[in-house]
């Protein structure tokens, strides 16, 4: 299951927060939620800080969007390995 809370933070920026596995049968739900704020001209920020899991397709589907438009924080080992992030 993924519990997926927005927050509109500013004019331009919208914090997405996620709260456990992001898998396949919630992608669909979560890549709405990001185009949505895109179209609304926002900056997207989604905080990984509660996500326990992600599998290929919620990789994939994250990996799209621009780092410009989508700025992934707050990421474990873990999710910073899956998404190919380096710090």
């Amino acid at each position: 299951m993924l519990r997926i809370t927005s927050k509109k933070t500013s004019r331009k920026k919208t914090v997405i927060f996620l709260e456990g596995k992001i898998c396949q049968e919630w992608v669909g739900e979560l890549r709405s939620e990001i185009e949505t704020g895109i179209k609304d001209g926002r900056k997207i920020s989604l905080d990984f800080s509660r996500v326990s899991y992600i599998d290929e397709d919620g990789a994939k589907m994250i990996k799209r969007f621009p780092l410009q438009k989508v700025e992934k924080t707050n990421c474990s080992l873990f999710i910073r390995t899956i998404l190919g992030i380096k710090k």
